[in-house]
C-alpha cells in the first residue's frame, strides 16, 4: 500500500504528493518517525547562530502518515527546547 508522509513546522506544510509503497502500515510509520528525527538534526544544523548565554531556541516538528484515502494513520511529534544559562562569574 502507498503512503504518505506531511512534515509540518510551525505554520510550514511539506505535503508528499508521491509517497511510498509499504508492505506494512507500521513500516510507514517507522519511516516517518526515523525521517522526523533526521530532519530535525537538519534544522539545528543549519541554523546560523545560536542564541547567545541566557537566550532560548526551540524547535518543534510533526510528521502524519497518510493512507491512500487521504486519511491520517500516524502521527508523531517533536518538540525541542534549549536554553542556555547566563555565564556566572
Amino acid at each position: 500500500m502507498r503512503y504518505f508522509t506531511d512534515f509540518i513546522e510551525g505554520q510550514d506544510v511539506s505535503r508528499d504528493e508521491e509517497g511510498l509503497d509499504f508492505a506494512e502500515r507500521q513500516e510507514a510509520c517507522r519511516s516517518a518517525a526515523e525521517a522526523l528525527v533526521e530532519a530535525a538534526h537538519d534544522l539545528l544544523r543549519g541554523k546560523p547562530k545560536l542564541p547567545p548565554p541566557g537566550g532560548a531556541a526551540g524547535l518543534q516538528l510533526e510528521a502524519q502518515v497518510r493512507d491512500e484515502a487521504g486519511t491520517v494513520v500516524f502521527r508523531a511529534r517533536l518538540a525541542l527546547d534549549l536554553e542556555w544559562q547566563p555565564a556566572i562569574d
